[in-house]
């Protein structure tokens, strides 16, 4: 056998497996780049990636509001406005309706309380006070007060008693106050030819009011609170 023969036969028994390639320096040197670059991208890769932050929650609070819906505040409105009407009704009413009667006076029956008014008379002229006809007459320096015909002289700065009665004040058909009273007149002299003028003192044995009071004194007559 030729040589040649021999190395044919080497070759044919030559393991594939076996066999490697041999690698040059430049092909070393690729895989060793190629390596660096994979390894430099990871590095990059895990330097750019941020830290994980933590996420807090934004606390939202919601306000909840009651809305009245238009139509309850109207129909509010509507009962406030009937309820003031009715007590101002009510109100008229009672002043329409007050009244005062008079009668002869209960026995026994003390004045503690006492309202006092300045009043000027009509000289000549008849006027209903708290029931009573009464007339002032004037004579020079005397003052005679005629009160239900009976004719009495006056001098100035007496305090003389004219009356005593009993009133029950109603309104309503309902009676808010019962009471005796007794009227004093006190002559301070003519104010002027026409008037003569008065202290007029009513003396109850019950607490009433001023403006029920005033009740017992005509229009006629010019009053004020003393």
């Amino acid at each position: 056998m030729t040589d040649d023969e021999k190395r044919e036969q080497e070759g044919v028994r030559q393991d594939p497996l076996q066999a490697y390639k041999e690698e040059t320096p430049d092909d070393v040197a690729h895989e060793e780049v190629t390596q660096g670059e994979k390894t430099h991208e990871v590095e990059t890769h895990e330097i750019e990636t941020p830290p994980p932050q933590t996420v807090h929650e934004k606390e939202t609070i919601h306000e909840v509001r009651y809305v009245e819906p238009p139509e309850t505040k109207n129909g509010n409105l509507k009962i406030i406005g009937v309820i003031i009407l009715i007590l101002l009704l009510l109100i008229v009413a009672a002043f329409a309706t007050l009244n005062v009667s008079i009668y002869a006076p209960v026995s026994g029956a003390t004045y503690p309380y006492t309202t006092t008014y300045d009043v000027w008379f009509p000289l000549g002229k008849t006027v209903e006070v708290a029931g009573m006809d009464m007339v002032a007459l004037s004579t020079a320096d005397e003052m005679l007060i005629s009160v239900d015909g009976v004719t009495e002289k006056i001098e100035v700065g007496e305090n003389k008693l004219i009356s005593e009665k009993r009133a029950v004040v109603k309104t309503l058909g309902q009676t808010i106050f019962d009471t005796n009273f007794q009227i004093y007149l006190n002559y301070r002299g003519v104010s002027d030819p026409r008037t003569a003028n008065f202290f007029l003192s009513v003396r109850t044995s019950e607490q009433v009011p001023e403006p029920v009071i005033k009740l017992l004194i005509p229009r006629e007559i010019q009053a004020v609170p003393a």
